[in-house]
């Protein structure tokens, strides 16, 4: 019995000690690209302009017709938050996918298929 008030003590305290830890909630299966996370973090701006610029040098490079997103509107359309930190390393998988694309179609799709990691809580009291 004893150790099992040990093993319940520690699971309590286990749980409580993940303050900065990825979530872990299973991801929506709508079909879009969630690329992993790797724990840096990054500012609302660097990810959107890091991610609007590539796109449309990409689309620039496959010589397609049209216009990309623009920020800071593009990622707060999908997180609903303004001045978030996202994954770095997220952002850089969405790069890849985009660069992976190789039609014109298949490359407007891609912007809204790749989902970047937002780390909740981070927003400030107005942007830096």
């Amino acid at each position: 019995m004893r150790e099992l008030r040990v093993a319940i003590v520690l699971s309590v305290l286990l749980a409580a000690c993940g303050g900065d830890d990825v979530d872990l909630t299973p991801l929506p299966d709508d079909g879009r690209f969630r690329p992993p996370a790797s724990g840096e973090r990054t500012t609302e701006a660097d990810a959107c302009n890091t991610l609007v610029d590539t796109h449309g040098d990409r689309m620039l490079s496959l010589g397609c017709a049209g216009t990309s997103r623009t920020c800071p509107g593009f990622l707060r359309a999908e997180f609903g938050a303004e001045c978030l930190q996202y994954d770095k390393g997220s952002v850089d998988g969405c790069l890849e996918f985009y660069a992976s694309q190789t039609t014109c179609q298949d490359l407007v799709a891609a912007l809204e298929g790749c989902v970047i990691t937002a780390y909740e809580g981070t927003t400030p009291a107005g942007c830096p």
